[in-house]
């Protein structure tokens, strides 16, 4: 029988010192000669109760205080790519045009892939220190940390392109970012928006012949004829009624009543203070030694809410240069920088992929070359 190698045991970590090894601790008590010994015995038990509490919540007191000392810096990285977002959609805008060439862009998917994964994108320069000041100003003028909210710029962006016509002729920025329109004002850059899409609508072309060749092969069913009714109400003033007239017809009495309570209750919180007054109030409480003006207002809680918007936005300005200096060392040193955000909700190429076997396709049922050169 072979020799079983022999497993290392990682000894147990000590615990704290109890209560009575702490009072008998022979090191301890020359420390307190200098004052009266009436109370000496009750130091040592309070002693041994901040080891004990040292033992189970040291590591997490520690972890706590990093988070608090640098909480803004992950969300500042963050928002940092929003100036490359921005640099990328330029881009696109004039490939798709016809304008500029971009010989790693295949497809447009494949800027979609590049904002899906912006930190590695090969088709941009570094972000410089005047785009970087140039993201501090937006920040400085924002009175909202709302406006920062930018959803997906891959999404948005595709929209923007893909459906023009969606948009009023006089409110066709209306569906881009505040950042996008201060980006547009400072540079120049409002032009882009309005290129046509030369790209995009070849790409569609054959997309289009795809759908048509599945559609006649697999005609869709005759139409349901719609249904003259309205739809009924599941939210608002409509369904309340009819809810109150549900509970009067088979519910009993008690149960109108304690509906017409909880609609009560619900008017002392206004409903846009339910997320944003929280958010604001753990804001301030995570301040720490940071002295945080509150300015006047008529409702108390508008008045916490917009320090809380304030005292974030200028957390995040404060940490831009930190977050920044970090950025240039791992570009200048080569080393891969960090996601740009921990929400990836795609596989890598996803769209590539997707977009590439349609219109390979659609080449295929032109007779044309199965290739992207058109």
């Amino acid at each position: 029988m072979a020799d079983t190698p022999e497993q290392s045991v990682t000894p147990p970590t000590p615990g704290p010192p109890t209560e009575e090894e702490v009072l008998a601790d022979p090191r301890l008590r020359p420390f307190l000669e200098p004052y009266s010994p009436m109370f000496h015995d009750l130091f040592l038990k309070s002693y041994a109760i901040v080891l004990q509490d040292l033992h189970h919540n040291g590591e997490r007191y520690e972890s706590n205080l990093e988070y608090l000392l640098h909480q803004h810096e992950k969300a500042a990285y963050e928002y940092l790519w929003a100036i490359q977002h921005q640099k990328l959609f330029d881009l696109e805008c004039q490939w798709r045009a016809g304008l500029v060439e971009v010989p790693e862009a295949r497809l447009t998917a494949d800027f979609e892939d590049w904002h899906n994964y912006i930190e590695e994108c090969p088709v941009l320069p570094p972000i410089s220190l005047e785009e970087l000041a140039l993201f501090d100003a937006f920040l400085g003028q924002l009175t909202s940390s709302e406006d920062l909210e930018t959803g997906s710029p891959c999404n948005t962006f595709w929209l923007h392109r893909r459906y023009p016509r969606l948009r009023e002729d006089d409110e066709e920025d209306e569906d881009l970012t505040p950042w996008t329109e201060l980006w547009d004002l400072h540079r120049g850059s409002g032009y882009l928006r309005q290129l046509p899409d030369l790209r995009g609508e070849k790409e569609h072309h054959y997309e289009k012949m795809v759908v048509r060749t599945q559609q006649a092969k697999n005609p869709p069913p005759p139409p349901v004829p719609a249904d003259p009714r309205p739809q009924v109400p599941t939210y608002g003033d409509e369904f309340d009624e009819m809810v109150r007239d549900l509970l009067c017809r088979f519910a009993p009495a008690v149960k109108l009543r304690q509906s017409g309570t909880r609609q009560q209750l619900e008017a002392y919180d206004a409903s846009e203070d339910r997320l944003h007054l929280p958010l604001a109030l753990e804001r301030l409480q995570n301040a720490g030694l940071i002295s945080v003006s509150i300015e006047a207002q008529v409702d108390w809680r508008e008045a916490i809410i917009a320090a809380g918007h304030r005292h974030y936005l200028s957390q995040l300005r404060a940490a831009l240069p930190r977050v920044y200096d970090d950025y240039c060392q791992r570009v200048a040193l080569g080393i891969a920088l960090a996601p740009a955000s921990e929400r990836r909700y795609h596989k890598r190429g996803s769209n590539f992929k997707r977009a590439a076997k349609q219109i390979l396709k659609g080449r295929r049922l032109f007779d044309e070359p199965e290739d992207f050169d058109f």
